[in-house]
């Protein structure tokens, strides 16, 4: 009877973790009668679309049915302009969402769009609140149209906007905007006032599969952040190299070396490539070693550059896409280049995510590893 309560029990909570949310687009147009329009449906904690679909406005309406996993999903609509694509962001809800959408109007470059659902008006709240933050600062805010967004206004564009969404304490749109939220900086200190609202938040919505989600990417942020700061142990990590042979940095220990966290679709990164080159020619003869991380899941393309670039340092890589990258992640880089600096007792004391990402000072502190 035990065993069979159990496996009742397991298989609720396995289905509840399963299951669909159906959904009603009714929408009217009365701009976009006969134009193909695409909208994509997303995953709400990797943003990877989890329904495409393409549909034309026929007599001003069109109605569109569909299933997702969570109660509302962010998406968008794009549509082809003036030999242009053009598009606009909002949220499905479960049910039915009555939208109205057209085509720009006065200088917008994007879709006019109203939706009478929960999670969408909550979306363009915090939008609408996100511009008049920035309209209101007391310095100009767009460069050549764009908008630039200094440090001290993007500190208090994310204090009005948490504070918004805690009023929101029950709507899973306000977790959507929180989870967006706390992708856009990969800051300890950011981390911990996003994890302060989703405590303020309901018991569902926390304990959601995207607000379990959020409290583990936030925990980890943080508590990775910590460990890869200076003056702590370097982490022992095991990966492939180049030659598809396993390699251990303790097989380092005693010695001096620098990380780099490197891709090669990355700009940045190659950018630097040069410099760290000529660095490492200065410094392997006196002992320095150097293990270029590529966070990248295209092997061929990896290899390739290697060779180009006659990279002859230690190569290794996870083979992942970097949104599932493990190793990058356990050191605190959420973006890259990143390098750290490893003395003779394994010890980071230098991450250039601390104070030196243009790399400036990277050198002094690779003399200091190769003499202490």
């Amino acid at each position: 009877m035990k065993n069979s309560l159990f496996c009742l029990l397991l298989l609720i909570c396995c289905l509840s973790g399963y299951s669909q949310y159906k959904f009603r687009l009714d929408i009217q147009s009365q701009t976009l009668s006969d134009a193909r329009i695409f909208l994509r449906i997303f995953n709400n904690q990797n943003y990877n679309p989890v329904k495409v679909d393409s549909f034309y406005i026929k007599n001003g309406h069109h109605m569109l049915y569909g299933e997702v996993k969570q109660p509302s999903n962010f998406a968008t609509f794009v549509v082809k302009y003036k030999g242009k694509f053009i598009d606009r962001n909002f949220v499905v809800d479960s049910g039915v969402n009555k939208i109205s959408l057209d085509l720009p109007t006065g200088d917008s470059r994007y879709l006019t769009l109203q939706s009478d659902a929960r999670g969408n008006v909550i979306f363009d709240d915090l939008n609408n609140l996100f511009l008049a933050t920035a309209a209101s600062y007391k310095k100009p805010t767009r460069i050549n149209g764009y908008l630039n967004i200094p440090t001290d206004l993007n500190e208090l564009i994310r204090k009005v906007q948490l504070a918004r969404i805690e009023t929101y304490p029950n709507d899973f749109g306000s977790l959507i905007y929180l989870y967006r939220i706390s992708r856009t900086d990969a800051n300890p200190t950011y981390a911990k006032e996003n994890l302060a609202t989703l405590e303020r938040l309901s018991e569902e919505l926390k304990n959601s599969v995207l607000g379990r989600q959020l409290y583990t990417d936030e925990t980890d942020l943080i508590n990775n952040k910590t460990t890869a700061a200076s003056g702590n142990t370097v982490k022992i990590f095991s990966v492939t190299d180049i030659n598809n042979k396993a390699f251990t940095n303790s097989s380092l220990a005693g010695q001096p070396y620098v990380i780099i966290f490197s891709a090669t679709w990355c700009g940045p990164c190659q950018l630097q490539l040069p410099g760290f080159k000529k660095l490492y020619d200065t410094y392997k003869g006196k002992g320095l070693k150097v293990i270029y991380f590529n966070d990248d899941d295209d092997r061929i393309r990896w290899q390739n550059h290697v060779s180009k670039n006659k990279l002859t340092w230690i190569n290794v890589s996870e083979n992942l896409n970097p949104s599932v990258s493990k190793i990058a992640k356990s050191f605190g880089v959420y973006s890259i280049p990143a390098c750290f600096v490893i003395d003779k007792k394994g010890v980071i004391i230098y991450n250039s995510d601390e104070s030196d990402r243009g790399l400036e000072h990277i050198e002094s502190y690779i003399k200091k590893a190769l003499t202490n």
